[in-house]
């Protein structure tokens, strides 16, 4: 989904890389795919996107190679999942690092956590997104798992079990 222009070939990576996932929603329902929140109703419960971006987006995220989507059957109704690709689970440093400078550079009044990035491997939370800051383990969809924000009047809940 282009934002304002197509930076798809330009020779600069980080401006293909805006181009791809720069759009505000392609973030954050790679937040959910990664997390392991994979149906589209779900998924727009998390981040609270109308069904028509939702969709849109979906569709953008698949046919640029972020996601794959998968049939299931839902009664007698065939729904499908989406599941990041390698390259949608490759964005984790890039989720991190968002959580991290957010946490330090923009205000969080009445939230009484942040986004914790847990590293399986050790079970210590990560100041770090690419490598754990405690024992230093590569921090994968299948080696980290995060504490959600919430209001301070809740308790922490952890986004999913797992982040694969």
């Amino acid at each position: 989904m282009v934002l304002r222009s197509d930076w798809s070939q330009q020779p600069c990576p980080i401006a293909r890389g805006i181009n791809a996932v720069g759009d505000p929603w392609v973030l954050l329902i790679l937040r959910e795919l990664v997390a392991g929140v994979n149906r589209f109703d779900q998924i727009r419960e998390q981040v609270g996107a109308a069904e028509n971006i939702l969709a849109k987006r979906l569709k953008y995220m698949v046919d640029e190679g972020l996601a794959v989507r998968t049939p299931y059957q839902d009664g007698r109704l065939q729904r499908f999942e989406y599941f990041p690709t390698e390259a949608g689970a490759d964005a984790l440093p890039i989720l991190h690092a968002y959580s991290l400078w957010a946490q330090k550079h923009t205000p969080s009044e009445g939230y009484g956590s942040r986004l914790g990035i847990i590293c399986r491997s050790c079970g210590q939370e990560s100041s770090s997104g690419e490598a754990c800051s405690n024992c230093g383990a590569t921090l994968t969809t299948k080696t980290v798992s995060w504490i959600r924000p919430t209001y301070e009047d809740h308790a922490p809940r952890p986004l999913t079990e797992n982040v694969a």
